[in-house]
């Protein structure tokens, strides 16, 4: 896989924020531009080039896919990256989020915010 991938179910006014070791292009996605960029069509995205690290802001509620890019195809670098949201106005940071290298492995963890959220709400 030429890219690193995770996804995160964020509200509208939350943040995304994204860290990286070493410049490359960081993508945020919605779902369906999501599919799109793994079909090689032409799809719309927020973010581009960066240095170190990328805030965005979630214009409405959904799943979004946080994407890195690990350099060309033929030659792809050995970057690090995570991400954590930023929810609402209190602006409570979640735990840094590690990007998976599978879609699988997006999913596994995608799953795992779900129980801890429903585990939060019960209590």
């Amino acid at each position: 896989m030429r890219y690193l991938h995770g996804k995160t179910k964020v509200n509208k006014g939350g943040k995304i924020a994204v860290t990286i070791s070493k410049p490359t292009k960081v993508l945020i996605l919605s779902e369906k531009d999501f599919r799109r960029y793994k079909n090689n069509q032409t799809f719309t995205y927020y973010g581009g080039m960066k240095e170190d690290s990328y805030e965005f802001d979630v214009p409405k509620s959904g799943l979004w896919h946080v994407v890195i890019e690990k350099g060309s195809y033929h030659k792809p670098e050995n970057i690090k990256a995570n991400f954590n949201v930023v929810k609402g106005v209190v602006h409570s940071h979640s735990n840094p989020k590690p990007l998976a290298a599978t879609l699988a492995e997006a999913d596994e963890q995608l799953d795992h915010q779900d129980q801890e959220e429903e585990t939060t709400d019960q209590e």
